[in-house]
């Protein structure tokens, strides 16, 4: 975010659209086995999205070089088989909404992050798999929010048990 946001309308498109500083591409990445477990006990999930490695990020993308934010392509491949490919345009709730519905609820400050979602296409990884993602404006690669990261295991003193 570019500003602070509180008690955003969802029919301010300017005003939304204003308020992000810029763009960056992330792989939001979930723990499966701990989330099912979690949910199954009724208990908060976040433990399945906060392991190290689990949300990596491009690098800044200014926002002149997405002049609209809803007709992007995002893709994913693992291993250089493409899982995930298509466009911004698709998005259940476009980004004003999305920044209504959070501001509402919570202040939104500069600096902060904000994940949209993410196209069809979700899997399972094994560890050594290697990711890469993007996206393409006008069918053209954005350099800067290209991702290549390798799938590790936690390591150190954490096991994941049933309770």
């Amino acid at each position: 975010m570019g500003k602070t946001v509180t008690d955003l309308h969802e029919s301010d498109e300017k005003g939304a659209l204003d308020a992000v500083d810029g763009y960056a591409v992330s792989i939001d990445m979930t723990a499966r086995n701990a989330q099912d477990e979690a949910k199954k006990k009724g208990l908060p999930w976040s433990i399945a999205k906060g392991f190290d490695t689990f949300l990596p990020m491009s690098n800044y993308i200014p926002k002149d070089m997405i002049p609209d934010p809803h007709n992007v392509e995002l893709w994913l491949s693992v291993n250089d088989v493409v899982r995930q490919n298509d466009s911004t345009g698709l998005m259940l709730f476009r980004i004003p909404r999305q920044l209504a519905d959070i501001s509402q609820c919570m202040t939104l400050e500069k600096g902060d992050v904000v994940l949209t979602g993410t196209p069809k296409g979700v899997g399972s990884l094994e560890v050594g798999d290697v990711l890469q993602a993007g996206l393409r404006v006008g069918g053209e690669d954005v350099e800067e929010g290209r991702i290549e990261v390798e799938a590790q295991e936690k390591g150190g003193l954490y096991e994941y048990r049933e309770t």
